[in-house]
């Protein structure tokens, strides 16, 4: 379908398939016919508190993240109470005002009532989340291990790999080839969210054209020229991006700003319920668990530009 909101700022939230299977992993709860039928687990809305609603709609995205729900619910964290309130089922709405106390207290910068890019909660929000789990878990390498020397010097890179890495964080391949020597040069990059740029000067496109716009070749010239290796000096450069590591779940963002603040891209982006990142894979990653995707969160942010 076809996004006409024209002031906008969307996030997208793919879940991976594996090669393997046959139906989605996470489908929305069918429409309610009735206020009653409202009452079902994970069915449940956030109370706005002043303009709270960028870390509503945020909180919403990660409890419909199957997995990560999963996971946290065994786990000691901010997210428990609220998860459980929400999963339960015995309400249509709940305010998550712990949470947002809890988070307050973590990240000062959203202490406040005033309306904040939801993007940038998302990244704080999975950042602090990552890091608090990576202490848990070496913690309990450290009482599990004590004493065992070998163990302990695997211990911390053990303790780096979370449930938020494992589901969020995927990997970038770059290729560049020097124009005057060809010599080639490659290097990878880990990232959680693709920033997407919007093709200029058209109306409408589709997210597939914002990716192909995101991983087509560039030539690095002028001031942006990299240094060769080989010919010891700056040179006119070829960048080919590829994607090596698909994550499990896919986040997306739509860059709408262009080069200056109040330069707003107006063009309609239409996406699907499914997406196919096969044509952006590295030659290494063609055989990857996860190539295909179903959408199942959006968030859209309006803001009037004056």
């Amino acid at each position: 379908r076809l996004v006409h909101e024209q002031a906008s700022y969307k996030h997208f939230l793919f879940h991976g398939e594996t090669s393997k299977m046959a139906t989605f992993r996470w489908s929305p709860f069918p429409r309610p016919q009735t206020f009653a039928e409202w009452n079902r687990p994970g069915v449940c809305g956030l109370d706005n508190s002043g303009n709270s609603c960028y870390l509503n709609v945020v909180l919403q995205c990660l409890c419909s993240t199957v997995p990560l729900v999963e996971h946290l619910l065994n786990q000691d964290t901010l997210f428990v109470r609220l998860l459980e309130e929400m999963w339960l089922g015995r309400s249509s709405s709940c305010a998550p005002l712990e949470a947002r106390s809890v988070l307050s207290s973590i990240l000062p910068q959203f202490n406040n009532y005033c309306q904040q890019d939801a993007q940038e909660l998302l990244l704080f929000l999975l950042n602090t989340l990552h890091d608090d789990l990576k202490k848990v878990q070496q913690h309990t390498l450290l009482r599990k291990n004590e004493g065992c020397a070998s163990i302990k010097q695997n211990r911390n890179c053990a303790a780096d790999f979370t449930i938020v890495s494992h589901l969020f964080e995927g990997q970038l391949s770059y290729k560049t080839l020097c124009m005057h020597c060809d010599h080639q040069a490659h290097s990878k990059q880990a990232f959680t969210v693709l920033s997407l740029p919007i093709p200029t000067d058209i109306i409408k496109c589709s997210i597939q054209d914002c990716l192909s716009l995101f991983f087509e070749q560039t030539i690095l010239t002028g001031g942006e020229q990299m240094l060769c290796s080989v010919c010891g000096l700056r040179r006119e450069t070829v960048v080919l991006t590829s994607l090596d590591k698909p994550p499990e779940i896919l986040l997306l963002h739509l860059k709408r700003w262009g080069e200056t603040k109040h330069n707003l891209l107006r063009t309609n982006v239409g996406f699907s319920m499914k997406l196919d990142l096969t044509p952006f894979l590295s030659s290494s990653a063609q055989n990857a668990s996860y190539s295909s995707f179903h959408l199942y969160a959006v968030v859209v942010s309006k803001r009037e530009i004056h």
